[in-house]
């Protein structure tokens, strides 16, 4: 029994039928590659990009050379150093041209030879598409507030690469590492900054900069914004000027003698059932403004086989220590940075699942712009299984995407002069769910 589906789904292939299963294919990338078309990825990669190729010798965009790479790290192909043209790659040559070859062969050759500090462009790239993503969820979902956490994260090197310096790196002190850097909207789950640096480089470096580009395209979108980010991008001048741009933020302060001292002699003191903890606050006063600083002290903690234990604690010890300047209850400021925790969640994903660590060129150039890559990757997964697979708030990680949606079997074959996609019958019934909601999907 044939099935047409040539106005749905073309020029990638013109029938399904129902067939015996012989190869195991990611068919479910056929989908993923028509809803970045109907994105304006391609037209912001074509836009940004300043090709410094030989024009006589092209024969793939870069844009297209870069959709590639960004369906393969969705695909799983996390080790993009040896990306070469139709190695095992019969699903990308149907969608790419088949039977034209470029120039260039492999993903690193392209960004040392072809595009000098390709990673500029594709942190521009990063950032619009990542403002275009954040509009779509943000209409979709009909949010009011959104919340921004930044945090940074070490992976430590073992090759000789460039920027693998000696840093902060608490997993294994004295390694050399990268700092990876991300910016995360809690809300939707995406990226709006990924950023590979050099081990030794401080997370604070850049950050007030990058919050005066941020922050007014943001508030283009209508929505309030919230700040949140831990006691390495604790600066008084970054509190002023969010307050004066009406931005509530929450940032961890570094537990020094003289934050101690004040807390000692902090008012305000409560108890929160829902946290177990015991709060204080006082008034923090910079050059400009005056904001809340709140003490916290877990007063119940378990220990690896669930015993509960009561600690004593001094008046100057303290789990954790905030300035605020928004009017919620100090509980309440509590839990919005508890959930901060989720920005690691997201962090380990894009090393693991999408594996923005793990290439091994030395060139510095060239990890940095691996990194974008993962990180537009990561914005494509995110916003497809919000609106295209229709999942809750919790999306879930790639792999378990890759399992249930993107690794699905078939296979291509020609029958009668025709491009044919064999699929097993209840693979059929989720992709034709899965192809009117791409085709339904609009470009706002």
């Amino acid at each position: 029994m044939l099935k047409t589906i040539t106005k749905k789904f073309k020029p990638f292939f013109v029938e399904i039928k129902k067939s015996r299963l012989r190869i195991i294919k990611s068919s479910g990338l056929l989908p993923v590659y028509n809803f970045v078309l109907k994105s304006p990825l391609k037209t912001i990669i074509d836009e940004e990009f300043f090709d410094q190729r030989n024009q006589k010798l092209i024969t793939y965009l870069v844009s297209e050379f870069i959709l590639s790479i960004i369906l393969k790290l969705v695909d799983g192909s996390i080790r993009l150093y040896h990306f070469r043209h139709k190695v095992n790659d019969e699903m990308f040559s149907h969608i790419f041209k088949a039977g034209t070859v470029p120039h260039f062969t492999t993903l690193i050759y392209f960004l040392k030879r072809n595009i000098e500090h390709a990673h500029v462009y594709l942190e521009k790239i990063m950032f619009r598409y990542g403002i275009w993503t954040l509009k779509q969820e943000i209409q979709n979902r009909s949010l009011k507030t959104i919340t921004i956490d930044v945090d940074a994260t070490a992976a430590s090197i073992y090759g000789k690469q460039e920027g693998a310096e000696k840093g902060y790196n608490p997993e294994k002190r004295n390694n050399r590492c990268y700092q990876l850097q991300v910016w995360s909207v809690r809300e939707t789950k995406s990226l709006l900054k990924v950023e590979l640096r050099k081990g030794s480089v401080h997370c604070s470096q850049g950050y007030f900069s990058d919050l005066k580009i941020l922050i007014p395209e943001l508030q283009k979108l209508g929505v309030k914004i919230r700040l949140v980010a831990d006691s390495g991008y604790e600066n008084y001048k970054v509190f002023d000027y969010l307050e004066e741009m009406g931005v509530g933020f929450i940032v961890a302060q570094k537990q020094r003698k003289k934050v101690k001292n004040a807390g000692k002699w902090a008012k305000n003191r409560r108890n929160s059932l829902k946290y177990d903890c015991t709060l204080k606050e006082r008034v923090l006063e910079t050059q400009k403004g005056k904001y809340r600083q709140i003490f916290v002290q877990v007063d119940k903690v378990y220990d690896e086989d669930g015993q509960l234990y009561i600690l004593n604690f001094s008046s100057d010890e303290f789990t954790n220590v905030f300035a605020t300047n928004m009017a919620l209850t100090s509980d309440k400021i509590y839990g919005l940075y508890r959930e901060h925790a989720q920005v690691e969640t997201i962090i380990g994903e894009l090393k693991s699942g999408f594996g923005s660590v793990k290439s091994h060129c030395h060139k510095f150039d060239v990890n940095q712009s691996l990194t974008q890559l993962c990180g537009l990757a990561y914005n494509i997964k995110t916003l497809y299984a919000s609106q295209i697979l229709k999942y809750d708030e919790r999306i879930p990680d790639i792999a378990t995407i890759r399992d249930e949606e993107l690794h699905i079997p078939g296979y291509f074959a020609n029958h009668s002069g025709k491009k044919i996609f064999n699929i097993v019958v209840p693979s059929f019934k989720r992709f034709s769910i899965i192809f009117n909601r791409v085709n339904n999907f609009q470009n706002i």
